[in-house]
């Protein structure tokens, strides 16, 4: 991330947090799709727990600022 920052191309969000808030895109996709799939209903549960935490942890740091809000709807558009 250091090289990253040296060369303006760092992100504002954290690279994990990003990956989580993508995969979390395609589960909703999958989800809108396919309304039955409980499988995918609960891996999309887990998904989001683990934004909220990283999302409180990165807050409690002063990563992310602290009116920034995980959105389903809004992080489709990322």
């Amino acid at each position: 991330t250091q090289i990253l920052k040296e060369r303006n191309m760092y992100s504002t969000l954290p690279e994990d947090l990003e990956n989580l808030l993508r995969k979390a895109t395609r589960l909703h996709v999958h989800q809108d799709k396919n309304k039955s799939d409980l499988h995918n209903k609960r891996a999309l549960q887990l998904v989001e727990a683990k934004i909220y935490k990283l999302v409180r942890y990165y807050k409690k740091e002063g990563v992310l600022p602290a009116d920034w809000k995980y959105s389903p709807k809004a992080i489709s558009l990322f």
